[in-house]
């Protein structure tokens, strides 16, 4: 253990009045570093900001805790973390610790009735939060509140570049232009709510075949639902359309379908593209992928 680390093992002991049996660092990701410590009742994970952050999140830390402290509070359909400690120098949280696997580890081994049945439990769940999270509630939580219709401006750079890239097959960039006019022409087929905003399989975690917890609320904001399901249907292609319906059945809102795909066309593209030049395999998902995209648009 580093001398950084040793202090911030005392620093989580004094936040927590806890002796620290064991304390380990599980992940570095791009923003906030990951342990793993226990108690002699329990086990617990801390997310800490990182100095060197490869990039903003839309939350810092607080934010991200104080908004899961409030969701944690309404009594949801799926397990969110418990907050333990909230520490604003070092920026930092601690939570109980949520037994189970990421979604992604454990889709191919599931049956098609238990990934249906996940599939409907998350569309709940969204469902739920848009709900009990007011526009006043999210934002006196600290957290964006966004009311734009359009791409976010990353995706649109992204856009606007690709499609001028000579390196790029003349059908993929055919197709991103038809999902661009798509997404264009059904700006009046939106709703806003509460989002999680990275619903995806590494945030989703699974015990015994069912949603053991829904984990990372960094980025967070009050906007478009269309943004929300973007991540369901690049991951779950064949499955999506039941997280859909669930949501709409729980809510009462008719989803624009095309715009739905269509934003997650966009939203995906460079990373399509780039898995595209490597070549290969990653050629081939690069492909399949789009393929996938021409039938769910037409």
């Amino acid at each position: 253990m580093t001398d950084d680390q040793e202090k911030l093992k005392l620093k989580i002991q004094e936040l927590l009045g806890k002796e620290i049996t064991k304390f380990i660092l599980k992940g570095k990701g791009a923003v906030n570093f990951a342990y793993q410590f226990e108690t002699a009742n329990g086990k617990y994970i801390v997310k800490q900001e990182r100095e060197d952050k490869e990039f903003q999140p839309q939350n810092d830390l607080v934010v991200e805790a104080t908004i899961m402290q409030k969701l944690e509070g309404l009594n949801l359909s799926l397990p969110i973390p418990k907050i333990v400690f909230v520490s604003d120098d070092p920026k930092m949280y601690g939570y109980e610790y949520i037994e189970g696997e990421i979604l992604r580890s454990v889709w191919n081994s599931l049956t098609e009735e238990e990934k249906i049945d996940i599939c409907h439990s998350l569309g709940c769940f969204h469902a739920e939060i848009g709900k009990k999270v007011t526009k006043e509630m999210s934002g006196a939580s600290g957290i964006k509140i966004n009311d734009s219709t359009g791409l976010h401006p990353e995706v649109a750079k992204d856009y606007d570049r690709l499609i001028l890239d000579a390196n790029i097959p003349s059908e993929f960039k055919s197709l991103a232009m038809k999902a661009k006019e798509i997404f264009d022409q059904t700006s009046d087929k939106i709703f806003f709510q509460f989002l999680h905003n990275d619903a995806q399989h590494e945030n989703i975690l699974i015990k015994d075949k069912k949603i053991s917890g829904v984990i990372d609320f960094g980025e967070a904001e009050y906007g478009e639902v269309a943004k929300e399901f973007s991540r369901y249907i690049r991951d779950f292609p064949d499955h999506f359309q039941h997280i859909i319906s669930a949501y709409e059945e729980k809510t009462g809102n008719k989803l624009s379908h095309e715009r739905l795909v269509s934003n997650a066309l966009l939203s995906g593209f460079i990373d399509i593209i780039e898995d595209y030049w490597k070549g290969g395999e990653s050629r081939e998902k690069a492909e399949k992928a789009m393929e996938k995209y021409k039938k769910l648009l037409t």
